[in-house]
């Protein structure tokens, strides 16, 4: 364990479980400067932990609870008696919320954590809250006979593969036949026979363009929750996902009528009671189907790329939010705060053959297009990809606010027709 201390310490302090592919360290940085001091909890064994610890020790104390129990990591972090505890990464939910249990400090409990990172407990979770979830099926190693059993029985085609704890879509697939099923198991239990997949039932798409014309049929719900009281801030649209599914772009605000926007907000807000949430940050997929909207997952955080859209389009700061929440502040922000602009992300791809890039050409070009704010390359020259890292592989991406949903086809139209990922 080491600690190093800030330069202008604040009166109260946050412990902040890090994980590097979260949210951009500056990010947490200016969302805290003036609220309160930031202790970065951090596990070095990660080895991009370890490489960010630098630059963290300028912004706050480091705690590093590398090879630590929860117990006695719990036993260092309350030597600093933090005011409040927070994290915005998957990974570290069910670390953050033993933690918060151990040393006192509001965050989600142990249970909820488990149903935000266990798509199988999930799905469970909001059945008995007689929410609609697509039936599932666990596919683990040491239950795999009478797994196969059930599935042989009991599922349909067509069906989606994903990994049963899991984030940005990655290992995510579909599944036409039980014989294909059979081919992608053996596969991933070659690779890893320890890691768990869900099966579940392909969630129909609505046939009448609810979500707007070009648009993808689902949608994210932004919320907060404090005292069990849930607050929307947003519904973000998506632009339609490249094979298998992987996120190509998102919009706020999105093109909902009221009436479908009404039934998503309700649901969102059901599935946050039927989980437990008493307090934090949600990002809630929801799909809109033939029968109405079904919840695709609960995320027990704040979406990647929505900070920013929030800000460009209602200057609402959700950084700030989750640590005023996690420092037990009242927040004074109403829903679905008036949105000025449309503002927008888009994650471009590269096909599901490349595994190299050589060159992206254009990007100089887009930059200057109307409304684009910043380009952002995640995979340049001499980079491997693979579409199998899902979201997190994209090559580039795009940020910006439009007049109005015109303006995000525009931009959609100029990122097609201006740039070129050239690989092999």
């Amino acid at each position: 364990m080491s600690a190093d201390a800030p330069s202008q310490p604040c009166a109260r302090r946050l412990a902040y479980v890090y994980h590097p592919r979260s949210f951009p360290t500056m990010s947490l940085v200016e969302a805290a400067r003036g609220l309160c001091e930031l202790l970065w909890i951090v596990d070095t064994s990660n080895e991009e932990t370890g490489a960010m610890v630098r630059l963290l020790k300028r912004f706050g104390l480091t705690v590093d609870i590398a090879g630590l129990t929860v117990d006695e990591a719990a036993a260092v972090v309350a030597q600093y008696e933090p005011h409040g505890i927070l994290t915005l990464a998957d990974a570290n939910l069910t670390l953050t919320a033993g933690l918060a249990s151990r040393i006192d400090r509001p965050f989600a409990s142990p249970t909820t954590a488990e149903r935000f990172t266990d798509k199988h407990a999930q799905r469970d979770a909001l059945a008995a809250a007689d929410l609609a979830v697509p039936r599932h099926w666990i596919i683990n190693d040491a239950e795999f006979d009478e797994s196969w059993r059930t599935i042989e029985l009991e599922a349909t085609f067509p069906a989606v593969l994903k990994p049963r704890r899991g984030e940005a879509s990655r290992d995510t697939l579909p599944v036409a036949s039980l014989d294909e099923l059979r081919t992608l198991v053996d596969q991933h239990r070659s690779e890893d026979p320890s890691r768990d997949f869900v099966l579940e039932e392909y969630i129909a798409d609505t046939a009448d363009g609810a979500a707007g014309e070009g648009f993808a049929n689902y949608v994210s719900v932004e919320s907060f929750v404090r005292h069990g009281e849930v607050v929307h801030l947003a519904i973000t649209g998506r632009m339609p996902p490249a094979f298998p599914f992987r996120e190509t772009g998102f919009f706020m605000p999105s093109a909902l009528s009221p009436h479908d926007a009404s039934a998503v907000l309700d649901l969102a807000t059901r599935a946050a009671r039927a989980l437990g949430v008493t307090l934090g940050c949600l990002h809630t997929e929801i799909k809109l189907t033939p029968d109405g909207p079904v919840v695709i997952e609960v995320n027990g955080r704040i979406g990647g790329g929505v900070p920013e859209m929030l800000m460009a389009a209602t200057d609402v700061d959700f950084i700030a939010i989750a640590m005023r929440l996690a420092l037990e502040e009242v927040i004074e922000v109403g829903p679905l705060p008036l949105a000025q602009l449309v503002a927008y992300l888009f994650y471009v791809q590269a096909p599901v053959g490349l595994h190299n890039v050589t060159s992206v050409e254009g990007l100089d070009e887009l930059r200057e297009f109307p409304g684009v704010r910043d380009i952002i390359l995640n995979r340049g020259p001499g980079q491997l990809v693979d579409w199998r890292e899902g979201n997190h592989g994209h090559v580039f991406s795009v940020f910006g606010t439009a007049v109005d949903l015109g303006g995000v086809h525009d931009v959609e139209h100029a990122i097609r027709s201006i740039t070129r990922i050239v690989g092999g």
